[in-house]
């Protein structure tokens, strides 16, 4: 089979190129230099490995759908002088309707290189992404691990609307807006796209599983509070607002199969801050929401409406990212959390850290990602640099950290 069908996910997130770049960003820190030509021979055996990312999506002209290319020989990666502050160089747009969907580069500083991996997001979604960089390190460490793949595009490894249970809601007469829109704390911006980055430390973190553990929740639970509580803060709206947040449908598989594609379907949980409320009184109420989406499938039920709402050509969340656009030039924003989870890299010489971004959102859309590397979490949040998106994300970052780090002191 050499082409798959584009889902109703991929399509979503080709259209959100509407409110900014699309890419997601995959950074590998070291205190040695790589080798480009090496380095090539490993991404070109990395996309040989999964088809789609050599592949081109076709929308426009009926359904859409992804369609193989002939990816061409391996060529040493490319290598970018750049200062110690290399963040402005990480966003790296890859263009979903290119014949490749990952670009993988070296920015090289006096310290040590700087691995970044820039992967279309509507081909493949975050924990792809983790695949693919633990790939292409295993592949430069060790030549011939990963083979290239046969037969074409596999399809999805979960098809959950034949497979898991379904909600027994009616079919929606149009799609819904799956992001928080909150009022607009940071302004628009034409500047150059940059991240913030913040780190919480082993011990703390510790500490913060610790606390959350105490009151039946995990560290999901918690990102979700301090991510409320900090755009609280910000913008001055206590809700009560639907909290949209993804989950990883691949929770749900039992045969480890792992096929490159997007499968993180947003679901929501309705949270309102009361007056004096902070995290220990905010905490246990997320909780007890995020419990009950677990009882069941959680993820399945929001998929299976948004399928039934789209449409094999994507015009559906096209108007959905539309309406989105259009309720940020009202004043509003699309603020969205997102927690990738843990990087499992394999040991190579000079792996100095790990983590996932993704900077290149026009604001006020904005993203605060969360990633967790030998026991550390990084914490980024995108924005346009300029003053008042430079210094609005900047005061919410720290607000997040800060909640979250409170939960750490005694």
């Amino acid at each position: 089979m050499h082409t798959r069908e584009a889902s109703a996910l991929d399509l979503f997130v080709d259209s959100t190129r509407l409110m900014g770049d699309s890419t997601l960003c995959g950074v590998v820190e070291f205190t040695a230099r790589l080798d480009p030509d090496l380095l090539g021979r490993a991404a070109h055996a990395c996309i040989l490995a999964h088809p789609v990312l050599h592949s081109r999506l076709v929308r426009g002209t009926g359904p859409a759908y992804w369609a193989m290319e002939d990816p061409g020989a391996a060529s040493p990666v490319p290598v970018e002088e750049c200062a110690e502050d290399y963040r402005p160089r990480v966003t790296g747009p890859v263009d979903p309707n290119g014949p490749v969907q990952v670009r993988v580069r070296i920015l090289r500083r006096s310290s040590g290189d700087v691995l970044v991996v820039n992967l279309a997001h509507p081909a493949a979604d975050a924990s792809g992404l983790q695949a693919f960089m633990a790939q292409l390190l295993t592949e430069y460490t060790t030549p011939g691990t990963i083979r290239p793949a046969a037969g074409g595009i596999p399809e999805r490894d979960t098809l959950w609307t034949k497979n898991l249970p379904r909600t027994t809601a009616p079919a929606p007469k149009g799609m819904e807006v799956i992001d928080p829109m909150w009022p607009d704390p940071f302004g628009r911006s034409d500047a150059p796209s940059t991240f913030h980055r913040e780190c919480i430390g082993a011990r703390e973190l510790t500490a913060i599983n610790t606390y959350t553990k105490k009151v039946g929740g995990t560290i999901n639970d918690a990102i979700l509070a301090a991510y409320f509580l900090a755009m609280s803060n910000c913008t001055g709206c206590n809700g009560p607002l639907p909290l949209f947040f993804p989950v990883n449908l691949r929770r749900h598989l039992t045969d480890g199969s792992r096929v490159m594609s997007n499968q993180a379907a947003n679901v929501s949980i309705p949270v309102e801050r009361k007056p004096g409320d902070g995290m220990a009184e905010l905490l246990p109420r997320i909780v007890r929401e995020t419990r009950r989406l677990k009882e069941r499938h959680i993820g399945v039920p929001e998929q299976a409406r948004m399928d039934a709402a789209s449409d094999p050509e994507g015009r559906a969340v096209q108007e959905m990212v539309e309406r989105m656009a259009a309720l940020e030039a009202k004043g509003f924003a699309d603020i969205f959390i997102s927690n990738p989870g843990v990087l499992g890299l394999p040991e190579v010489p000079g792996l100095a850290d790990a983590y996932i971004c993704y900077p290149g959102v026009f604001m006020p859309t904005t993203c605060f990602v969360t990633s967790t590397f030998r026991g550390h979490m990084t914490v980024t949040m995108a924005y346009q640099d300029s003053e008042r998106p430079r210094e609005g994300t900047k005061k919410a970052l720290g607000l997040f950290c800060g909640y979250l780090r409170g939960l750490a002191e005694p």
